[in-house]
């Protein structure tokens, strides 16, 4: 089973995290299959990309079992962050407006990956939460730019430091997402964005994207080596092996 699956339809270009089973978990396959769709796609020049998950989930998230399995995370886990920066930093650069389709669950990476893209819908029953600091993490995937910069630092602590979920209300009033809609009604509302859109004259579209990283993001390409820096020494820790076991026996 491909754990990134692509499909390109009239302008469109939907690229789906494709691990079900572990609610589209970031392993190292899911990450480079992700990294290897968003440079596919930008050969196409699609007016969009749209990035989901399929079964109802989002992502969860870094692959935990795959961080207890290595004999080595630090290395593992850069490994990982280089890769999910590469995707973040395509996402920013990109010449068509990235949608994200946010359901069921949307925690450390994944919502970091959320917010990297230009607009996001989710469903009503979404939970977003940052994650990092249950396993003694700092955030990468962006999130310790993009959050402050949205919501504030004060917010942004009391997220990282309590764990605190996230409810798609919440969200909404934040500016984590731009459309909520029940989960029945994720598709019709998919499609009436993308049709809205799909009218917009695209040569203004990269100046556009240009403008909104030079407000939004100054300063992602270095903060991003700075988040996978710290990611890479606190998970070479024999403490970090040591709360991961205890997260799995808590389960």
């Amino acid at each position: 089973m491909d754990v990134v699956t692509e499909l390109f339809d009239t302008g469109v270009y939907t690229i789906t995290l494709n691990r079900p089973d572990k609610k589209n978990a970031m392993d190292s396959a899911l990450l480079q299959g992700l990294n290897d769709a968003l440079k596919r796609a930008d050969t196409k020049s699609p007016q969009i990309i749209v990035i989901r998950g399929s079964g109802r989930a989002f992502c969860s998230g870094g692959d935990l079992i795959e961080f207890n399995e290595s004999p080595d995370p630090g290395k593992q886990i850069d490994g990982m962050a280089e890769c999910l920066h590469q995707s973040i930093m395509l996402i920013r650069n990109i010449g068509a407006i990235v949608i994200a389709v946010v359901e069921g669950v949307a925690v450390g990476a994944g919502l970091g990956l959320s917010l990297a893209c230009d607009l996001t819908l989710a469903s009503k029953n979404t939970i977003m939460n940052l994650g990092y600091r249950r396993i003694g993490l700092t955030p990468d995937g962006g999130g310790s730019i993009s959050l402050p910069r949205l919501i504030g630092a004060k917010r942004f602590n009391e997220l990282y430091l309590f764990s605190a979920n996230v409810n798609m209300s919440e969200a909404l009033m934040l500016g984590l997402v731009n459309f909520v809609c029940d989960e029945n009604e994720i598709e019709v509302k998919l499609a009436e964005i993308v049709k809205n859109l799909l009218s917009l004259p695209m040569e203004t579209i990269s100046r556009f994207k240009t403008l909104v990283n030079n407000s939004m993001f100054s300063g992602l390409e270095g903060h991003l080596d700075m988040e996978r820096q710290y990611v890479k020494e606190l998970g070479a820790q024999p403490l970090f092996k040591e709360r991961i076991a205890s997260f799995f026996k808590r389960k």
